[in-house]
């Protein structure tokens, strides 16, 4: 709650705007009041208490525990597993091409602060409340704790909010009012509105005197048998718990139509409704800033007491002009626009399943006996030692006893209690094969149709989800833009253990100004998820049959998206490694436009020095081959002359003979020496 520091109240209008407050107050009671019992049993079953205090009295009279078979639990503990396991990327995008930087800023802020909050955890409590009853509640809000972060992020229980009964849309955008009610002590509440310290203490004193019903209101009441004993259990240990002097206090953010004025032209303010007491506003009104004449519902905080006056009612200081509750729904019914939960549809089977149990059970350990009238000696005995498996009867001559056990009634409820099981884990969108168990599937195939028939069931739960994480972000980046105004440093780390620190609001030397992240506003957007685990391994497992088939160079190009879809530890490091040795850039990267120019350019550079490597080399080889080429002609002629001046000399050596001149002459004369005689 807003403390009283913002309290304007306008004296004159405080009595109407009670009674419109009330009557609001009543409507959503009235109307969600069954839906909410309803609700609560919902929350009941999963935890197990699953026996009305009448059913549990029929047990009882047979001597028989109200036992509990419960399969709705693991259906609703894998539904929350998934969600735990699945991880929601998001980013700050800029509007203009000036706040690129400053956006890139707010999305490392926006991380920090949900690792402060413990955002994940938020988020899944919530998605656990929708998921079990139908709605969960998400709250962004500016702490008055100046020792804790600027920014809350936290979860509320369903049990104290109330939604406008006419809204339709899953953001509240057509909702005229959202309640929350708190029981505080005395003291607190005194504390948070000293002007109506009297009013509250009185309201204290009365609260004994009417009983508290499923949500603390009386007329909560309603004359249904288990209704009323589930209220009995709860009023019990309220009254138990709380002995101290408590009072209710009622929230209320509201809509109201109001003449206003829009600021345009200002980056910082666009569109914004102005505020007078606003110093920034103030300010740029005297550079380029206008105003604009509009009608809008403008949103407004008002807390009042329970049955009593009005303690607060003032503009909300939100620049967003939204509600700073963002609902989680499971599932609406079409018919009110009522939520609920996985749970609803499934209690039957599963009420059904614990009494065939039971009745199994009984059959199995009673016997039925038909006999004459007298047949045994003393009844209660007869009754204690038929009951025993090894019961010895003494029954009275000529009398007729006739002991009969049905078991085959007992395996038709065995049966039927196997059937709601099914139908339980079907119903609620978690089938055996999600849930690792043998079943009649055996192909693979039959395995994952039934694995993706149970994601496809649940993505409802988890588009809603998604859409609850994208309205929280914006509210918090919106609320980043208008509260961080203070030079601050905060630190990251990365899923190495790198440690990044990051300063906001502080001198730029490279702009000469401040990096101030509230000069220009940014978009908050949720990255597209699989949350359907399965379904994402399943295609893994496709794509990577796929490219094994593909020629080696075209699978390398596509190597980095199949990574992508993997539970690979450390696969965005892997996926950069690919996209480096691939000459790739990141799709989903801001500047990929610019960064593949430069690749290009660099590529081009790559080739055109590959290119004069190759040039040098190929000419270094002829260079090579030329010279050796050159050798070889010249010690060719070497030995050729060689050849030549030694068979010279070798005439000569000859023609220094007697005998090899007569030879030479008959040479010359064309006589044939080799015939005999011819000499």
């Amino acid at each position: 709650m807003i403390e009283n520091k913002y309290s304007e109240h306008d004296k004159e209008n405080d009595e109407n705007k009670l009674k419109k407050l009330h009557k609001w107050w009543y409507d959503a009671r009235s109307i969600h009041d069954l839906n909410r019992y309803e609700q609560a049993v919902d929350d009941d079953f999963v935890d197990g208490i699953q026996w009305t205090e009448e059913e549990k009295k029929i047990l009882q009279s047979r001597n028989q525990s109200p036992l509990v078979f419960n399969e709705i639990l693991p259906a609703i503990q894998w539904i929350l597993g998934t969600e735990k396991r699945t991880k929601i990327d998001w980013k700050v995008l800029p509007r203009l091409n000036d706040d690129v930087q400053t956006a890139d800023i707010k999305t490392k802020l926006l991380k920090y602060i949900n690792d402060v909050n413990k955002a994940s955890f938020v988020r899944s409590n919530a998605f656990e409340d929708a998921v079990r009853t139908g709605i969960g509640w998400l709250e962004v809000g500016i702490s008055q704790d100046k020792e804790k972060e600027i920014l809350f992020f936290r979860n509320e229980n369903w049990r104290n909010m109330w939604l406008d009964p006419l809204s339709t849309e899953l953001d509240l955008s057509d909702a005229r009012y959202v309640f929350r009610s708190k029981v505080l002590d005395l003291d607190t509440a005194q504390l948070l509105f000293p002007e109506n310290s009297d009013d509250l203490k009185h309201a204290a004193i009365d609260r004994d005197s009417y009983g508290i019903g499923i949500d603390g209101n009386e007329e909560d009441l309603h004359d249904i048998a288990s209704h009323q004993s589930y209220l009995a259990t709860y009023n019990g240990f309220l009254n138990e718990q709380n002995s101290r002097q408590l009072v209710r206090l009622v929230e209320c953010w509201y809509r109201e139509p109001s003449k206003v004025q829009v600021i345009r032209g200002i980056p910082r303010y666009e569109g914004m409704i102005f505020n007078s007491d606003d110093e920034g506003m103030q300010e740029a009104l005297l550079n380029r800033a206008s105003l604009v004449n509009a009608v809008k519902m403008q949103v407004r905080l008002a807390v009042f007491i329970e049955g009593g006056e009005l303690c607060q009612d003032v503009r909300s200081p939100y620049y967003h002009n939204r509600f700073p509750f963002i609902p989680v729904f499971g599932y609406k019914r079409k018919r009110d626009n009522l939520s609920y939960g996985v749970v609803r549809n499934i209690r039957d089977p599963q009420s059904d399943l614990n009494k065939r149990r039971s009745k199994a059970l009984f059959v199995l350990s009673t016997n039925r006996t038909i006999m004459d009238e007298g047949a045994v000696a003393d009844l209660n005995d007869f009754e204690e030692e038929v009951a025993r498996p090894d019961s010895i009867i003494i029954k009275k001559q000529g009398k007729s006893l006739d002991i009969q056990s049905d078991k085959s009634l007992a395996r038709e409820h065995i049966m039927l209690a196997q059937q709601d099981a099914d139908y339980v884990r079907q119903s609620a969108g978690v089938t055996g094969e999600n849930l690792g168990m043998e079943t009649n599937a055996t192909s693979g195939k039959a395995i994952l149709a039934r694995q993706n028939q149970g994601t496809v069931i649940t993505v409802t739960l988890f588009d809603n989800l998604r859409l609850a994480t994208q309205l929280s972000g914006e509210i918090i980046l919106s609320l980043v833009e208008q509260f961080y105004t203070e030079e601050k440093t905060f630190r990251l780390t990365g899923k190495r253990g790198e440690q990044d620190f990051v300063g906001i609001n502080q001198y730029d030397p490279a702009t000469a100004g401040l990096n101030d992240i509230t000069e220009f506003q940014s978009d908050f957007v949720v990255s597209e998820q699989d949350y359907r685990e399965s379904m994402r391994l399943s295609m893994f497992d496709q794509m990577m049959t796929m490219i094994s088939q593909m020629d080696s160079q075209i699978a390398l190009q596509f190597l980095d998206l199949v990574i992508e879809w993997s539970d690979l530890p450390g696969k965005e490091e892997m996926v950069k490694r690919i996209r480096k040795i691939n000459g790739q850039v990141d799709p989903n990267d801001e500047d990929a436009g610019a960064k593949a120019e430069n690749l290009q350019v660099e590529q081009a550079e790559q080739a055109r020095q590959a290119a004069e490597l190759a040039q040098r080399q190929v000419d270094a080889e002829l260079q090579e081959q030329e010279s050796k080429s050159q050798k070889a002609f010249a010690e060719a002629q070497r030995i050729k002359v060689q050849t030549m001046t030694e068979a010279f000399n070798a005439a000569i050596d000859v023609l220094q003979e007697p005998s090899a001149i007569v030879m030479a002459q008959k040479i010359m004369e064309g006589a044939d020496i080799s015939r005999p005689g011819s000499q």
